[in-house]
């Protein structure tokens, strides 16, 4: 396997991680992990082998914020254009991704809303950096 679809299938297996080890993913989500295999070229047993094995990958740490921001924004936008998880589902899930990620549990929840209501709004990277960074303010 190439290095570069190697590390698409780690990062794809770390977001699976996230969803499914509090037991809890829905239904929704799972059809959205089943379509993001989808759009990232994998076959059906690249996504069954990720599936059957996503406790064996590791949990990468994402070394700076603003790489962390970016795959926010990555995820953001992949969850606001695909049908198979909306509204609540879709904060629910980005808040998972976010505590997985490392942003703070206290700012998880208005991190994710803001993210959404970015995207909804057409934010480009650098204002939807630029708009977490300063959710404070």
């Amino acid at each position: 396997m190439d290095k570069e679809k190697n590390q698409y299938h780690n990062e794809f297996a770390a977001l699976v991680k996230i969803t499914m080890r509090d037991g809890d993913a829905t239904e929704s989500e799972k059809g959205f992990l089943s379509h993001l295999s989808t759009k990232l070229r994998m076959s059906t047993s690249e996504y069954e082998g990720i599936m059957a094995n996503y406790l064996s990958y590791p949990l990468e740490t994402i070394p700076t914020n603003k790489m962390k921001l970016q795959n926010l924004y990555t995820l953001t936008q992949l969850v606001c254009e695909d049908d198979s998880i909306t509204g609540a589902e879709q904060k629910s899930w980005l808040e998972r991704m976010g505590k997985g990620m490392g942003f703070t549990h206290q700012n998880v929840q208005y991190i994710a809303d803001k993210s959404i209501k970015m995207m909804q709004e057409g934010a480009d990277l650098d204002a939807f950096v630029d708009g977490i960074t300063n959710i404070n303010q």
